[in-house]
């Protein structure tokens, strides 16, 4: 995973115990060093962690286009592992354990790129540090995946929304109400959403023909001008029956149903939990949206959203094998724990991937 360079004197490569992490979790893994060649000028083992978002979309057209950019680097640490005592590496296998603890308020992983780019990734990177202007660091690098701990306290989630009506631009139809409330505010993937709502269509003078009740996830990017961009995307989705006008749905015959938290379209793809960084904001929620007779296309509606989080729960004993190669008899470091510097970050392939010639 990642981009790999080895060198004609070896190769290296990091290798953690899982592929997904929580913020706040502790990383463990290893760096495994093969030397084949006497020579290579350099005897410091580094290890580093960069946390960056990306952002890239466009407005206009033609010559009148602009392209947006954004880049923040959040969160970054460089430590160095292991310091040779002969400037010049010996032949032979390492391996250098490490204990990395990620601060608690990183936000998690994210990428999009149809149409625009919205990023937030992680990667682990370790070199052996060259003193020769004619010779490369010997480097290798792994991302890793970051979600979101849960911050919220699971509770019901309400939101309530007043329109006053009318048609044709300027005929006055009265005004309508509506709460809606969701089970709770935090969710995972593939979870069904209990939905309730009240309508209070007593002082309107239109019908309404249907509500449509929708999943909607949204993407709000910025970039490092201040610039602002947010594209919508409906998840999933029914239509219900609405009432009559002057009419009220009252509390005791709220309308309830239930809807999963899936892709209707792509069933398949498995939803990306929430995110929150500076420059990618990614949010779920659920929206009600009733359709009024007539023409009220100039006129406000009583459109109700209640935010939702959608996390990702891993099992507590989720971990991945390291694997390590053939013939693979290294000399072992006590492990290294890495503490992280920053305090505001804000501000797994088989080995065979190794940089070549891992295995010579």
């Amino acid at each position: 995973m990642g981009n790999k360079q080895g060198s004609e004197f070896g190769g290296i490569m990091v290798r953690t115990e899982k592929s997904i992490y929580f913020a706040g979790d502790v990383v463990k893994g290893n760096i495994y060093l093969h030397i084949i060649k006497s020579g290579y000028h350099g005897n410091v083992v580094q290890f580093s962690i960069v946390g960056k978002e990306k952002t890239r979309w466009q407005t206009g057209s033609g010559k009148n286009s602009t392209t947006h950019y954004g880049k923040n680097v959040f969160y970054e640490d460089t430590v160095v592992i292991n310091t040779f005592l002969d400037e010049k590496l010996m032949i032979g296998q390492f391996v250098f354990p490490f204990q990395l603890d990620l601060p608690s308020d990183l936000p998690g992983s994210f990428y999009y790129s149809d149409g625009l780019l919205a990023s937030v990734g992680y990667k682990i990177k370790v070199q052996v540090i060259s003193t020769s202007k004619s010779i490369n660091d010997i480097k290798n690098e792994q991302e890793i995946i970051i979600r979101e701990p849960i911050k919220e306290i699971l509770q019901v989630s309400q939101e309530k929304e007043t329109a006053n009506l009318s048609t044709w631009c300027c005929k006055k139809q009265g005004s309508c109400s509506i709460i809606a409330k969701v089970d709770k505010n935090l969710y995972q993937p593939g979870e069904y959403i209990q939905i309730a709502y009240d309508i209070d269509n007593s002082d309107c003078k239109l019908n309404i023909r249907n509500v449509d009740v929708i999943i909607m996830s949204r993407l709000n990017i910025r970039s490092n001008s201040g610039s602002q961009y947010r594209v919508e995307f409906k998840i999933n989705s029914f239509s219900q029956n609405g009432i009559q006008k002057g009419t009220k749905l009252q509390s005791s015959a709220s309308t309830g149903c239930s809807l999963q938290l899936i892709n209707a379209k792509h069933p398949a793809i498995v939803l990306t939990p929430s995110t929150a960084g500076n420059l990618v904001n990614f949010s779920y929620h659920v929206k009600i949206n009733p359709n009024f007779e007539g023409c009220t296309c100039c006129s406000s509606k009583p459109i109700v959203q209640v935010p939702t989080t959608l996390l990702e729960v891993l099992p507590q004993d989720y971990q991945e094998p390291i694997l390590q190669p053939e013939n693979w008899q290294p000399q072992a470091f006590q492990p290294f724990i890495i503490k992280s510097n920053s305090t505001n970050p804000f501000n797994n392939n088989n080995l065979k991937n190794m940089a070549n010639p891992m295995n010579s």
